[in-house]
């Protein structure tokens, strides 16, 4: 009897220890030491995607007195050979007290043909102390493709009446990739 309940009860006891959890130390962190020439340098690139080079461009226009718009203002030129990934816009406006900053937009030769996109939502945040300036601003994530020329941008506001030169700023980031075949 002694016998056949050890061969049960065998079984169950091992199997009852095999179910514990093992509890391991964790690793101790280590110290990693890169040592190159400065002929083999540590690449500081996205090396996942080497074909990316970022760009970032900026340029401030403004309003001609009786103007409701900025006109093309050109913000950059993609050169040929390369495809400019534009992934963020923004806008930033200065307006004289009582106009508003109603549109903006963007240009560019984008997969073969002339195209143009709105812009991003434009938003009022207030006055300068004085109430002399109202200031507007836009920005938006966005995935444009623009092939070799220029790229222009504009802005629109609800009024014709004062000057208002250096008013607007443009910026638009993303990265640059090799395209052989985007020759204008």
């Amino acid at each position: 009897m002694k016998t056949k309940l050890f061969l049960l009860l065998t079984p169950i006891l091992l199997s009852c220890f095999a179910l514990l959890p093992v509890v391991r130390a964790a690793p101790s962190p280590s110290n990693v030491n890169v040592v190159n020439t400065t002929a083999s340098p540590v690449p500081v690139r996205d090396v996942d995607n080497p074909a990316r080079q970022p760009f970032q461009a900026e340029v401030v226009g403004g309003f001609a007195d009786g103007a409701s718009t900025t006109g093309d203002i050109t913000i950059a030129t993609v050169p040929a050979g390369k495809r400019l990934v534009i992934e963020h816009v923004s806008v930033f406006g200065m307006m004289l007290r009582l106009q508003r900053l109603v549109a903006s937009g963007t240009q560019m030769h984008e997969l073969g043909h002339m195209s143009g996109s709105h812009g991003p939502p434009i938003s009022a945040q207030g006055s300068n102390a004085d109430g002399t300036l109202d200031y507007f601003i836009a920005s938006q994530l966005v995935r444009f493709y623009a092939d070799p020329g220029p790229i222009s941008v504009f802005a629109e506001r609800d009024s014709f009446g004062g000057a208002n030169p250096d008013s607007v700023t443009f910026t638009i980031s993303g990265y640059f990739v090799d395209c052989p075949e985007c020759v204008p």
